[in-house]
């Protein structure tokens, strides 16, 4: 058996040449349902993007589930940011799945960065897409601008591999509607964009399993990050070892409120921040010993109070 080429080692312009000559009949341009990112030697501008369509034909509230895609199309990331160099095909006569063993066979691609769903509901058909992705290391589910939650409850639910969480959509702003999400041993779960109003509180923080946490919300208060590094010294959010605090609307991040009751140390570092100043640190210890680095960074857009367990 002859090895894989590995073809993504190549450059961009060699990869749009290569992507060029899979020969379907037309260029289309539709909003996309499912887009997958597959990891290519860490470098994340030369990895393939990959979207995936099911014909605006297939539209409306309960769609009939879809194993073939109209359309799909074809990218690197940098080229996807730049909008240029897009390859889409219409009507490629192939199922999610062959598109996937197509990619793997012609890249030597073992790992898939991310599944971004941006869509109200997912038109493909979820045992398919499971069959398809249940058995590729998969980082990220990234849930973005119209996806709903229900349509992100089933990612999760039929991708349980996946060890991060990305949610940047507006059907999130109430956490109460999925604790359930929030309670589960993800590696890393981000919640929050510039489009939401995540209603995030104190209970919804304390219920977070996962190793990192960065939220961004313009529910989060001085107090509230304050009492939240309180539960986390006797003992809250035992598997976290990095959270960030991201505070919105032009809050400002108060430290004499952040620090108030709390036994620290503070020192500075030999790094300098983007005010030309050296960062200022603050040590916290847990009951059982364990030291907890707050970090307060403070910039044009917003302010965030880092936590590092160390």
């Amino acid at each position: 058996m002859t090895t894989a080429f590995p073809l993504l080692s190549l450059p961009d312009k060699a990869l749009v040449l290569v992507i060029g000559c899979m020969k379907y009949t037309e260029i289309v341009t539709v909003e996309d349902i499912i887009r997958i990112l597959f990891d290519t030697n860490d470098d994340i501008p030369s990895s393939m993007v990959w979207s995936f369509y099911p014909g605006e034909e297939n539209a409306g509230r309960k769609p009939i589930p879809v194993y073939m895609p109209a359309q799909v199309s074809v990218a690197t990331v940098r080229d996807m940011v730049n909008q240029q160099n897009l390859m889409k095909y219409l009507n490629p006569g192939r199922s999610v799945r062959e598109w996937v063993d197509h990619a793997q066979y012609i890249f030597s691609i073992d790992k898939i960065e991310f599944l971004l769903f941006e869509n109200e509901a997912c038109q493909f058909d979820w045992i398919s897409l499971k069959n398809v992705f249940g058995k590729i290391d998969i980082d990220t589910l990234f849930f973005n601008e119209l996806c709903s939650l229900e349509c992100a409850q089933l990612a999760i639910r039929h991708f349980q591999s996946a060890r991060c969480v990305t949610v940047f959509c507006p059907s999130f702003n109430d956490p109460s509607c999925y604790r359930n999400i929030l309670i589960q041993n993800f590696d890393a779960l981000v919640l929050g964009y510039k489009d939401m109003s995540l209603k995030i509180g104190l209970d919804d923080l304390l219920l977070m399993n996962s190793k990192e946490i960065s939220i961004r919300s313009p529910n989060l208060t001085n107090k509230m990050v304050n009492q939240f590094l309180k539960h986390w010294i006797e003992g809250s959010n035992p598997r976290m070892e990095n959270a960030h605090l991201r505070f919105v609307n032009n809050q400002i991040v108060t430290k004499e409120i952040i620090l108030k009751g709390l036994q620290y140390q503070g020192m500075l570092l030999d790094d300098v921040n983007v005010n030309g100043q050296n960062t200022e640190v603050y040590y916290i210890f847990r009951r059982d010993g364990t030291a907890g680095l707050i970090s307060i960074e403070r910039d044009d857009q917003e302010n965030v109070v880092h936590f590092r367990i160390s």
